[in-house]
């Protein structure tokens, strides 16, 4: 009996293994776009800033936190896409 649990939690974990790649490929795609205090921010799901426009004159702390923002605004939103994949097992790695 040990050996056929055994192979569905492999199964389960492949199962697991192959969503969570869906849930990466999907977030890579993903933009999150917001704006705060004249400056507009855009990132992808995977945390790369995309795209900064601001008025000229803007200091560097406005600008760090428009782009604070956005990146928590993404990792908020990959956050709950791995749960739902995970069932909420904090996994090392995982954003």
């Amino acid at each position: 009996m040990i050996f056929g649990d055994m192979g569905n939690m492999m199964k389960m974990a492949r199962d697991m293994q192959k969503k969570l790649k869906e849930v990466k490929k999907d977030l890579e795609k993903a933009t999150y776009e917001i704006s705060s205090d004249g400056i507009t921010v855009k990132v992808s799901g995977d945390m790369e800033i995309r795209e900064i426009k601001g008025n000229q004159g803007k200091s560097g702390d406005d600008i760090k936190n428009a782009v604070n923002k956005a990146l928590k605004t993404a990792k908020d939103d990959a956050s709950k896409k791995m749960k739902g994949v995970t069932g909420g097992l904090g996994l090392p790695g995982m954003f």
